[in-house]
């Protein structure tokens, strides 16, 4: 006998929670407490970001992931529990196993020992098939130059295919509680549990567009909530205490654009809108392994304050290939800045670089560098170190300005 589908929910919440690896860590928390949701989606990943895990991993294979993900997790481990949340996150870089590991270690130090189910999704790592699949005649060329991989092949470090959505609505309809990924799409991490809540079907193709279309507003973290925005930004309330987006979905593919109340920041048709156009391409083929999404048809309409609903979106059917990011060595190089757009950027630099939050956020991470540079000089690993202090420069010019917040300076080879 086959047992019926419970009929769908009307609405299901997801929030976003991490936007990068080494965005606010006290996000997650206050998504948790602070009001209702069903989904926690964090999103870590970047290109470079793998290359850097995979280098983690190659000096220690008990490495690879995102390290802090784990105490982050276990800080809420409890509130998950007790309120049913799940999690979507593809904070496992190149070694989703070893951070499940250490979840599950953190899990029965709280006693949740049998009360917590972990999924793992692996296969996206290409790194040891490479050469299998170039020797099949798979030439890997680079999408912009044509350039085939064996003129790079000795230098690689990192090689990732993207995988979308279904392997984590798979691991959701197994029961799974946390769902910790290797290199699953960004919009993938936000589009299963709609999939998984609603019983999409895999060639419903509209329905996968506007999941598609939910998670890439809300995979950057608070950019879609006020904090890159230019409509009135000198007036967007209470940012260093901004509230992170969650998507309020429903069964149609419809869905509204929220954050928390009491939180700051401000959601706009406006704030939606510039997120919309992020690291976007042809906006009629914005294409991902789970479908072929048409932005030119999305509708946004404001539906109260700090609410915007989303509809319209169209779709097509996903293209028979993965795309495979691939990292290789060419040097060294290593930058930070804190940067802002035209137009307006002078003053919006000098506007961060007074405010207190700024201030106290830099002198932490100024603190945080210098640490590591102090512990990295002990272990012999660099010649020699000095650090400069918590400094506000403005740079005056139209396209940009930069904030120049803490700096260590490391001389030598790491």
């Amino acid at each position: 006998m086959t047992a019926k589908r419970s009929p769908p929910p009307p609405t299901v919440r997801i929030a976003a929670g991490q936007g990068f690896w080494g965005d606010w860590l006290e996000a997650p928390y206050r998504q948790v407490t602070g009001g209702p949701i069903d989904y926690l989606m964090m999103d870590y990943l970047a290109e470079v970001t793998m290359s850097i895990m995979q280098k983690q991993k190659s000096r220690d294979p008990s490495l690879g992931y995102a390290t802090d993900f784990v105490p982050l997790i276990e800080r809420i481990l409890p509130t998950l529990a007790e309120h049913g949340i799940k999690v979507t996150a593809n904070a496992g870089g190149v070694n989703p196993r070893a951070c499940a590991e250490a979840v599950a270690a953190a899990a029965r130090g709280l006693g949740l020992a049998g009360k917590l189910k972990i999924g793992v999704v692996t296969g996206d790592d290409l790194l040891g098939r490479l050469d299998g699949l170039l020797a099949r005649g798979h030439e890997l060329r680079n999408l912009d130059t044509g350039r085939p991989l064996r003129d790079v092949r000795d230098r690689v470090l990192s090689a990732n295919a993207y995988l979308g959505a279904w392997p984590v609505v798979e691991a959701l309809r197994r029961d799974a509680d946390i769902v910790i990924t290797g290199r699953v799409t960004d919009t993938g991490l936000t589009l299963a549990p709609m999939i998984h809540a609603f019983g999409w079907k895999p060639d419903d193709w509209d329905l996968l567009a506007a999941g598609t279309v939910a998670g890439h507003t809300i995979e950057c973290g608070a950019q879609c909530s006020g904090g890159n925005c230019l409509v009135e930004w000198e007036r967007i309330p209470d940012l260093a205490n901004v509230g992170y987006p969650i998507v309020a979905a429903q069964p149609d593919g419809t869905f509204e654009i929220t954050k928390h109340a009491g939180t700051g920041g401000r959601i706009t048709v406006a704030s939606v809108t510039e997120q919309l156009v992020y690291e976007m391409g042809n906006p009629a083929e914005y294409i991902t392994p789970d479908c072929v999404a048409d932005f030119t048809t999305i509708r946004l309409a404001q539906a109260g304050k700090d609410r915007v609903r989303v509809s319209g979106v169209r779709g097509k059917p996903a293209t028979d290939k993965l795309k495979v990011s691939i990292a290789y060595f060419y040097g060294y190089k290593a930058v930070g800045t804190l940067v802002y757009a035209w137009p307006d950027a002078y003053q919006k630099a000098n506007n961060a670089a007074t405010t207190d939050a700024f201030s106290a956020y830099s002198f932490d991470s100024w603190l945080v560098l210098v640490d590591a540079a102090k512990r990295a000089l002990a272990r012999g690993s660099i010649a020699a170190v000095s650090a400069r202090g918590m400094q506000a420069e403005v740079r005056d010019g139209d396209a940009h300005a930069e904030v120049s917040v803490a700096v260590a300076c490391l001389r030598g080879a790491a």
